[in-house]
Order: structure tokens, then C-alpha cells, then sequence
């Protein structure tokens, strides 16, 4: 049986998502300002995230996948350092180190992907169908988790997958390495969000974003090497960058959860809002109108289950 680490309860980097201030009443003085923080952060880590979209195409395109994820996690997980201190042990000695490895596992084959899709394929698109993440997480918690699958759930889930079609038009248009990259990575993503729910229950925050960090450092390491070329001034000014917003939009991600789930996850519009500015501005990439109609079907979808979970949640409190 896994045991509880002493003094691993989740500290201020990650508030509870089930705290007191995510489970007042939205109408409540609390409840509002929990709402507030809860978008703003989900906000900034959007800002985050459509920046590293952004620096690994202006700045890692002549640069091996594999190198570029390597160096990524490796300088994430050093940056991390100053944060995790004297608890660096704990990634070798926790009693969830298997489930840990896991996850570093799923969140490298997704993160190569989403890396691999991003340089092929339109920002918007990209974005949009890595927004299924959340209704794979929902079939997870139902396969794995033994959550229910009530008729909410599958109108929503259906709805997602309607909005997927518009976005990728099968028999329509060409389905290109990259689309299927992006895909994959949704499901790897979603499975690495759902470990790490259940880490929460035995280790504290920072224990659980370093593990990742290094775990997908050490597995990439081969085959980074395999492939290794020179690194240019201008592919360093992109891995920093990556890995810098990276890092910030995973604290500021975790930091969303203090308000309720619904409301945060409503804050992840904004992210295909930065994401088609920069692809006009920097890349003259327009959108599809398919992509935007069907981005907003499947966030939609998933704004609407974020909702009932809250609900649920407070329900059951």
C-alpha cells in the first residue's frame, strides 16, 4: 500500500482545488474573488503557453525534436531547483516514484508530439485540437477511476468529438503527420493530468512538477544524443525562452486551480484568442473559419463539463 509522505501536503504553488475558497458560492464575496483569481491565472499561463508555441517556431525549427525537448526539461528541471531545495530526495525515495516515472513517460511522448505537430501545422489548429485534453481525462477518470458516466458527460464528450471533426474535416482536407501528432498528444497530456491528481495525494506540488521536469530530462537524454547537432545563438534564445514560459505556465496553471475548476477552465479561451494573434501577426497565418467554429464547439464542451464537476463537487461537500 502507498503511504501518505509526511509533510507532503500540497503547498501555496498548488492550492486544493477543493478548498474552502473553490467551493463558496459564486454569488459570495469569496466565491467571486476566487472566480477572479482563478481566470486571471488560467489568463497568464495562456500568455505562457502561446509563447512557447511561438519560440519554438521562430526558434527551433533547424533543431531536432528530440534535442529540443531534452534541453527544454533539463534547464525546467534546473530552474526548479532553487524552488524544490533539500527535497530533490524525495523524486528517489517517494512512495509514488513508480506513478512519478509514469508520468514523465506520458508527458514526454505528448509534449514530442504537440512539439513535433506545432512545426508542421497552422498555431490555431494546433491549439484547438489539444483542447480535447479534458474529455480524455474525463473517459480516464471513468476507465481508471471508477467515476461515473452520466448522460451530461456523454453529450459532452459526443460534442467534443463533433467539434474535432469540424477542425480536422476528414475526407475534406489532408490529414498531414502533424495533425496526427497533435492528437496524439491529447490523450498522452490528459493521462498525465490524471496521475497527477492522484500524486497530490501523497506529495507536495513541488515534488510533482520537478519529477516531471527530470523524469522526461532522463528519457529523452538517448535520444537527444542520438541526433545531437551544434546549437546555434539563436536555437539557445529559443530553448530558454521555452523553458522559462514553460515553467511559469505550469505555476501559473496550478495557481488557476485555487478558484473553482469551471472558472479556470473557462479561462482557457483566451489561449486561441493569443494563439491566432501571434499566428496573424508573426506567421500570416489566418484561421480557418472551420478551425474557430470547431475550437469553440469543443471548449465549449469543456467548459461545460468543468462546470458540472464544480458543481458536483460542492454538491458533495
Amino acid at each position: 500500500m502507498i503511504k501518505r509522505a509526511k509533510n507532503s501536503k500540497p503547498d501555496n504553488i498548488a492550492p486544493d482545488i477543493n478548498s474552502e475558497a473553490s467551493t463558496k458560492p459564486a454569488g459570495t464575496a469569496v466565491g467571486t474573488r476566487a472566480v477572479r483569481v482563478a481566470l486571471g491565472w488560467m489568463v497568464i499561463s495562456c500568455l505562457m503557453f502561446a509563447l512557447v508555441m511561438v519560440s519554438i517556431r521562430l526558434f527551433l525549427v533547424d533543431l531536432p525534436s528530440e534535442q529540443s525537448v531534452f534541453l527544454r526539461y533539463t534547464i525546467g528541471a534546473l530552474m526548479l531547483l532553487p524552488l524544490i531545495g533539500r527535497s530533490v530526495g524525495r523524486v528517489i525515495t517517494s512512495p509514488v516514484r513508480g506513478l512519478m516515472a509514469v508520468r514523465a513517460l506520458l508527458h514526454g511522448l505528448g509534449f514530442y508530439s504537440w512539439f513535433f505537430g506545432v512545426l508542421r501545422i497552422p498555431l490555431a489548429e494546433v491549439n484547438a485540437m489539444l483542447n480535447l485534453g479534458p474529455v480524455y481525462a474525463t473517459l480516464g477518470a471513468v476507465l481508471f477511476m471508477g467515476e461515473t458516466l452520466r448522460f451530461r458527460r456523454i453529450a459532452a464528450i459526443l460534442v467534443s468529438f463533433v467539434g474535432a471533426l469540424i477542425i480536422i474535416k476528414p475526407g475534406f482536407a489532408e490529414i498531414n503527420l502533424g495533425t496526427i501528432a497533435v492528437l496524439i498528444a491529447a490523450p498522452m497530456f490528459a493521462g498525465s493530468d490524471l496521475i497527477a491528481k492522484r500524486l497530490k495525494a501523497f506529495e507536495n506540488d513541488r515534488t510533482i512538477i520537478f519529477s516531471l521536469s527530470a523524469g522526461i530530462a532522463a528519457f529523452m537524454m538517448v535520444p537527444a544524443i542520438g541526433v545531437w547537432q551544434p546549437i546555434s545563438a539563436t536555437n539557445w534564445i529559443g530553448i530558454m525562452a521555452i523553458s522559462i514560459a514553460a515553467t511559469l505556465g505550469h505555476i501559473t496553471l496550478m495557481r488557476s486551480f485555487s478558484g473553482p475548476m469551471w472558472a479556470a477552465q473557462t479561462g482557457k479561451y483566451m489561449q486561441l484568442l493569443f494563439v491566432v494573434l501571434f499566428g496573424i501577426t508573426l506567421f500570416d497565418e489566418i484561421p480557418a473559419m472551420s478551425t474557430l467554429i470547431g475550437a469553440f464547439v469543443v471548449l465549449t464542451a469543456v467548459t461545460y463539463i468543468a462546470f458540472r464537476e464544480g458543481r458536483n463537487r460542492v454538491a458533495g461537500s
